[in-house]
């Protein structure tokens, strides 16, 4: 009988995990949600940091593709400060150019950091590894009992 109470306790709690797992798996965010956003000036943060231009310059290249008159992108470009909207037409140029970004952003190309912890830890085994070798052959057989200093050195 206790067994069937533990069985059918499991079964319940497997039941809630996986439909607290499918309703967190269903449950969709809408369109220009706070996650979204944040999304988005990520990517235009990213933009300044690798081509050097402000995101007031990332307004005007990303309405080059688009019939938008300069009146407008200025409109456009004060909203964006007052309230952190993105217009259309730069949510469309980031996402074209999404995967370039980071690419960019992420240095794909550059391995020199990592070169660097290569070494680092190459030189940091070799010294424990050297450390334990030295202390195991030439310090530890000092401090053992006369019969075990013999498998080291030799008989006297």
């Amino acid at each position: 009988m206790p067994g069937l109470i533990i069985d059918t306790l499991s079964a319940a709690c497997m039941v809630v995990v996986v439909w607290c797992f499918l309703r967190a798996l269903l449950q969709k965010t809408p369109q220009n949600s706070r996650p979204d956003q944040i999304q988005m000036d990520d990517y235009l943060r990213k933009i300044t940091r690798v081509t050097g231009h402000s995101v007031y310059d990332t307004f005007y290249k990303s309405a080059e593709s688009w019939p938008i008159s300069n009146d407008r992108v200025e409109k456009d470009f004060s909203i964006y400060l007052a309230t952190q909207n993105v217009p259309y037409y730069v949510q469309d140029f980031i996402r074209k150019s999404q995967k370039n970004i980071d690419e960019l952003y992420t240095g794909k190309g550059n391995n020199s950091g990592k070169k660097r912890l290569i070494v680092f830890f190459t030189f940091l085994t070799l010294l424990l590894w050297g450390g334990a070798v030295f202390l195991s052959l030439y310090v530890i057989p000092y401090f053992l009992p006369d019969e075990f200093q013999m498998f080291f050195y030799g008989p006297p």
